[in-house]
């Protein structure tokens, strides 16, 4: 199978910013009035309280859990982890390399694109009007949280993840989590973005129309397309 290049790169705006998110989180997890298995403030709280957008938060509490700091659990929040070490080399986010190449993110981007297909297909198959309608919601918070030209946005992926969510199949969803750890952790290292956010949210939303529809073809075609859409180093 031939390989998808990683076209037309970009380089990241306001990294700095990104970065401040992440070392505050950081601060605030290891703060000794937190313990094991304490639970942080909600995202909103703790987007309110930062003068930044979820989205930000959220991206950094990803990083956080990828290297063993918090402990996201659906449904609830987000927790203080247990300090034991974590030497699991099957962990996705320890793969990732300080200094990540077109060769790294290649690949991730071909293991990515097999789990969604699978994940997208799977819900396309079986779905509640109910769970398109809490989609359709979370993309319109994903909008009004939308910062013109600020393409850290774009490494959000909170609507492949509720999709992953609402499958039921907890193991493609541990999968899946994984690789969403690795892959902003990766695309942060690389300096670059997949994509603008305006566009991968019109993709959402083509996405959404295609589930609505029940075309599982249009469905795996785009989430695809979705996946692979990146730019040249």
């Amino acid at each position: 199978m031939t390989a998808t290049p990683v076209l037309n790169m970009r380089p990241i705006k306001r990294t700095d910013v990104f970065q401040e998110v992440l070392h505050r989180l950081d601060t605030l997890a290891s703060d000794a009035a937190y313990k094991p298995g304490d639970r942080l403030p909600p995202e909103r709280e703790l987007a309110e309280r930062l003068g930044v957008s979820r989205t930000l938060v959220r991206q950094a509490l990803k990083l956080l859990e990828a290297a063993g700091k918090v402990v996201s659990r659906i449904g609830s929040g987000t927790y203080i982890a247990d300090p034991a070490p974590r030497n699991n080399p099957c962990l996705l986010s320890h793969t990732v390399p300080r200094e990540v190449d077109r060769d790294f993110l290649q690949k991730l981007i071909e293991l990515r694109s097999l789990i969604e297909q699978q994940i997208f297909t799977s819900f396309c198959r079986s779905h509640t009007e109910q769970q398109l309608a809490e989609l359709r919601s979370l993309l319109e918070e994903t909008q009004k949280e939308c910062v013109p030209d600020d393409d850290l946005l774009s490494l959000d992926v909170s609507f492949e993840e509720k999709v992953g969510e609402f499958v039921g199949n907890e193991l493609l969803y541990c999968v899946q989590n994984q690789l969403h750890q690795a892959w902003i952790m990766a695309w942060t290292r690389s300096g670059c973005v997949p994509e603008r956010q305006e566009v991968l949210h019109k993709e959402h939303l083509g996405l959404l129309e295609a589930l609505h529809a029940g075309d599982c073809g249009d469905v795996a075609h785009r989430i695809l397309a979705h996946v692979k859409r990146t730019y040249e180093l």
